[in-house]
């Protein structure tokens, strides 16, 4: 009788914990890194609220899944609006995506809300972003980013909104806040030369032109393979190939991190195209050796700057991202 007793106290209490568990690795399928939060992005359709990140997805093979940026205020409730019919409505958007491996992961992505839908409150208020993955076919939460913020002031007759605040993002490294302070030269085609050995230019291998080309270290020929059109855009500038301007230099599949490739491929616009220019010395402590240089930073994250790989400026070295150190092989002569 003892041994049929304590069995049906056992199974429920075992059926309850493995309930439990499940839910909770359910909620852990996805997970959100590199959250950065942006206001005033400028797209082809409008500015945006827009937040890039990377996720990471498991167990979540051949499903659906929706990203959804939400904007709360205050902090865990959806901001709503009323919109011309009365009807209250969220201040959010999604993207959908069909998941075709065990463990996917979504790469630098952005996702963002138009201004014209924000709708911000009359007076200055403080804002919270997060991003949250859902199956779409069950529609059950897998996973959230880290709480996210910005202030924005909003004026009562429906007038235009002013971001009156910084952004502060999740795992974010870098910022790009020092706008107005990168270096500014005329559009035009310039060779970039290695501070480290003046003999080197930065170039496409075997002059290709053609997505995925890989960019390394070459010799000066006097010919436009070596050289690059600098094209401005607010502080940034796209770094186009002379021969074929809609090949630029880009990071390699967008991915922020030391050692990362930089290719040659067709200009989409995207952050892995966009580059800033900081001003360098190669040698303040000896004015023979001394020359005005660039350290060129990438607008994934700022603190990843262009290097060539090795340590003299061989022919053939291979150029790639690097943690920004000050060092000969991250500064560039632009002539």
């Amino acid at each position: 009788m003892r041994q049929k007793i304590y069995f049906s106290a056992v199974v429920p209490l075992f059926v309850l914990i493995m309930t439990v568990f499940q839910g909770t690795a359910y909620g852990q399928k996805a997970t959100f890194t590199n959250c950065q939060l942006k206001h005033n992005v400028v797209t082809d359709k409008g500015k945006q609220l827009q937040c890039q990140y990377t996720a990471r997805f498991t167990d979540m093979k051949s499903h659906k899944i929706k990203i959804v940026m939400q904007v709360e205020c205050p902090k865990g409730k959806t901001y709503t609006y009323s919109d011309n019919n009365g009807k209250n409505v969220s201040v959010r958007t999604s993207k959908e995506y069909n998941n075709k491996y065990d463990k996917a992961r979504l790469e630098n992505r952005s996702i963002g809300i138009y201004n014209s839908k924000l709708h911000p409150k009359s007076g200055t208020n403080k804002y919270f972003v997060r991003l949250i993955a859902y199956d779409a076919t069950t529609n059950k939460v897998i996973g959230s980013s880290d709480y996210m913020s910005y202030t924005q002031t909003g004026q009562s007759s429906g007038g235009v909104s002013k971001s009156s605040g910084g952004v502060k993002s999740a795992n974010n490294s870098s910022s790009n806040s020092k706008k107005g302070k990168w270096a500014k030269i005329a559009k035009g085609n310039y060779y970039v030369s290695c501070a480290e050995n003046a003999c080197v230019y930065i170039g496409a291998k075997n002059k290709s032109m053609a997505n995925g080309t890989n960019i390394e270290l070459v010799g000066k020929f006097l010919e436009d393979e070596q050289q690059w059109y600098f094209l401005p855009e607010n502080d940034y500038y796209y770094i186009c190939s002379a021969v074929n301007r809609n090949y630029v230099l880009d990071v390699k599949k967008g991915v922020a991190a030391a050692g990362t490739n930089i290719q040659l491929y067709k200009r989409n616009n995207s952050l892995s195209q966009r580059w800033y220019l900081e001003r360098c010395n190669t040698n303040p402590g000896n004015p023979k050796e001394n020359h005005e240089a660039f350290i060129i930073r990438s607008a994934l994250n700022t603190d990843l700057v262009i290097e060539f790989e090795g340590k003299y400026g061989e022919f053939g070295s291979n150029i790639r991202l690097g943690r920004c150190s000050r060092k000969l092989s991250q500064m560039w002569r632009v002539e």
